[in-house]
């Protein structure tokens, strides 16, 4: 009797061993999330899962070219980037992600791809002023498993049942099936521009009014102390460390209905002189191309343009692009401080209530 149980006992383990052997064979296999290797070329990937592909992206994929940021760049498309800058491009958007998780990104992407020539990055305005180890904890669990160098912890991705019957099975059976391999296009990643609604009244909501300032809030020294660390360690040390490779990097142009809901709060000085720092800064590295599109008034002032206060559509990233590539709006030592100057003017008296009548 205890030898038949034993029988069983070992029959049973090694049925689970050849399991799991299955199990984690075939994701490593399909390896959705390119932890491993390359797409295989007779299977169709999905690309939905930022921060769970873009690592293995960027360590695995073939490119010279990067474009990185927020969800303010994932309507860029990386065959206009092709077209105008040369190269082969990824796009990696990590959506909220702050300016240290672009950066250690980015700092990955240079340590697995000494190809890597190009990255075209938005800073996003409103974090500016942020801590600089600041990460967003509202966005769900990351997935460290996937980024460090532990292979013990890949476990949990290889013997993960979400992943192998949510996603590793389906692409077996369109396989099977006869459906063409390939990849989700750069272009088409992430991209929301069938999923939003943009004008006025997407942007301002029940909005019947912008308030006028009550006060002005300072450009204070723990501000200034913040934008310093910030930048320093999240945008200009790594482009002090690599020389060779061009940061082409814009601060994203918000839609008036932001600076207006800033200057309700007093709060436009403060942000522009947080701009005026951050550039100063930025302008010491020769290998970062530095623009600012806030002084485009027909962009900024245009709510058509935007499917909130912060958001525009796709075809202000391919103008964006073509700036860039064209030296448009481009920042220097020699022009920040005018450009401050007109954007300062501009935004503290503009007549905020005149978006109301926008249709």
């Amino acid at each position: 009797m205890i030898k038949n149980v034993k029988s069983w006992l070992v029959c049973a383990l090694v049925l689970v061993l050849v399991a799991l052997g299955i199990v984690g064979g075939t994701i490593a296999y399909i390896d959705p999330y390119f932890h491993y290797h390359k797409p295989q070329p007779n299977l169709y990937y999905e690309l939905d899962n930022q921060r769970s592909q873009n690592d293995g992206i960027i360590k695995r994929f073939d490119y010279d070219g990067m474009i990185i940021g927020t969800s303010m760049s994932e309507n860029f498309k990386t065959s206009e980037a092709e077209e105008l800058f040369g190269g082969t491009f990824i796009k990696v958007p990590f959506a909220g992600g702050t300016y240290k998780e672009q950066n250690e990104n980015i700092a990955n992407a240079i340590a697995a791809n000494p190809n890597l020539k190009t990255v075209i990055r938005p800073l996003d305005y409103a974090y500016i002023i942020d801590e600089p180890d600041r990460i967003r904890d509202d966005l769900g669990d990351y997935p460290e498993y996937l980024y460090d160098n532990n292979p013990f912890n890949d476990v949990n991705y290889i013997f993960n049942k979400e992943i192998l019957f949510d996603i590793c099975m389906p692409m077996i059976q369109k396989s099977i099936a006869g459906a063409p391999a390939g990849i989700t296009s750069f272009d088409d990643y992430s991209n929301w521009m069938d999923e939003a609604t943009f004008g006025a009244k997407a942007v301002l909501g029940d909005r019947t009014e912008f308030a006028p300032a009550p006060y002005k809030v300072p450009f204070v020294d723990e501000i200034k102390s913040n934008v310093y660390a910030n930048i320093t360690e999240n945008v200009t040390d790594i482009a002090k460390a690599n020389p060779d490779i061009d940061f082409y990097y814009y601060l994203t142009p918000y839609s008036a209905a932001w600076w207006g809901a800033q200057n309700e709060k007093g709060e436009v000085q403060r942000w522009i002189e947080s701009e005026r720092y951050a550039i100063s800064l930025m302008l010491e590295c020769d290998n970062i191309h530095l623009y600012s599109f806030n002084n485009e008034y027909d962009i900024t002032t245009n709510l058509d343009n935007y499917r909130d206060e912060c958001h525009h559509g796709d075809w202000v990233n391919s103008q964006i692009l073509a700036w860039m590539y064209s030296g448009t709006d481009q920042l220097t030592l020699e022009n920040y401080n005018e450009y401050i100057e007109v954007e300062m003017m501009y935004y503290l008296t503009f007549d905020y209530n005149s978006l109301l009548e926008q249709k």
